[in-house]
């Protein structure tokens, strides 16, 4: 694959997974350190606390996702991630060539 073509698709593809990145991210941080934490939450499915009614509910909804809308959005959010972490591998270590080989 062609240096520019692998770094346009590097670039687009990290635009379009990066605000679905922070919002599992996000949600995953409140879900287990954050402020929703709370004394006496009900346990659910996957061992979460959440207070019926509460934001915890609304970011159980928002991380997890049941169903199969919900699988699919985790895997192709997990084909991205991997797909950003291969094609920057490439990435350096072309540059890292590139930068062996021209003269001092």
């Amino acid at each position: 694959m062609k240096a520019q073509l692998l770094h346009k698709l590097h670039r687009y593809v990290g635009i379009v997974i990066a605000p679905y990145l922070v919002i599992q991210t996000v949600s995953g941080l409140l879900l287990g350190f954050g402020f929703f934490r709370r004394p006496g939450a009900a346990l659910i499915e996957r061992s979460v606390l959440i207070l019926p009614g509460s934001w915890d509910d609304f970011l159980v909804k928002v991380h997890f996702k049941a169903g199969w809308a919900g699988d699919a959005y985790h895997l192709l959010l997990g084909a991205g991630i991997v797909w950003m972490a291969l094609s920057g591998w490439i990435i350096y270590l072309q540059g890292r060539r590139r930068e062996k080989s021209s003269p001092p």
